[in-house]
């Protein structure tokens, strides 16, 4: 008989992120929601860049509307994503769109439960002024950054160190750092308590592409172990859909292939 992993009470539960059903679904959130939440799903992941959930296209009362939609589904936000590319933050002609962007998302983060934001930066080049700028309203608003820097490990564990900030901390892809020929589970133990927020992505070298979890070159089990060992997550895992066709089926199947992972 097969002995179970010792668990440390971490939360491990997955956040599917909505977009993608969105998308290839009748293109509407609602109607994502009511699909997760019949799935099992207690959590989700909301992007800040798309149509219906980016902060410009949220008032103060839409947002009221967004967390009673939630919670009417017995759902609760895990957390919000910015994907802006990296280059933005270097590019002068980019660079105010960039940061007046992520200003607005942890805004929008805060009115919403100061849920802790994803974004990739180039934090071994990224400006100090930015980063203090970036720094200052997360922790003027409650927010955590969580910086996706999958090839800059080293930096951004440096960077966290130096400050010592409640509102900044790590995130990994498996997807990023499988596609970058990274060890997954050794990312995550250089990040150690550092890691805020982790996802649940797969990727297929023979394909060079993501894949549904489970079909591709991700150690669940150890990935799964790794995450357990670390105390500075907050909230569930991120089931990442994105780039991913059928996402509802494929969510489900990523939930109980993460579930056998417990062995």
């Amino acid at each position: 008989m097969p002995m179970a992993i010792i668990s440390h009470s971490t939360d491990l539960s997955l956040a599917p992120t909505v977009t993608p059903l969105v998308r290839q679904g009748d293109g509407t959130l609602r109607t994502a929601l009511e699909q997760l939440a019949t799935a099992g799903f207690a959590a989700v992941q909301l992007d800040a860049t798309f149509s219906g959930t980016r902060p410009r296209d949220l008032d103060q009362r839409a947002r009221k509307d967004l967390l009673a939609l939630l919670m009417r589904r017995s759902l609760r936000p895990a957390g919000i994503d910015l994907w802006i590319p990296r280059q933005d933050y270097l590019d002068s002609a980019r660079i105010d769109r960039a940061m007046g962007a992520t200003l607005a998302a942890i805004k929008l983060g805060a009115d919403l439960g100061r849920l802790p934001l994803s974004l990739p930066l180039p934090v071994a080049d990224l400006a100090e002024d930015a980063k203090a700028a970036l720094l200052e309203a997360a922790d003027g608003h409650g927010v955590a950054l969580a910086v996706h820097a999958e090839d800059q490990i080293e930096a951004l564990a440096n960077w966290i160190d130096e400050l010592t900030l409640p509102a900044l901390g790590a995130a990994v892809d498996p997807a990023i750092l499988l596609a970058g020929k990274y060890d997954v589970s050794a990312a995550v133990g250089t990040l150690g308590n550092r890691l805020l927020v982790a996802r649940l992505s797969d990727y297929r070298f023979s394909e060079a592409q993501r894949c549904p979890v489970g079909t591709g070159q991700l150690d669940l089990l150890a990935y799964r172990v790794a995450l357990d060992l670390g105390r500075g997550r907050r909230g569930p895992v991120v089931l990442d859909l994105r780039g991913l066709n059928d996402p509802l089926p494929v969510a489900a199947a990523a939930a109980i292939a993460w579930q056998k992972a417990t062995f």
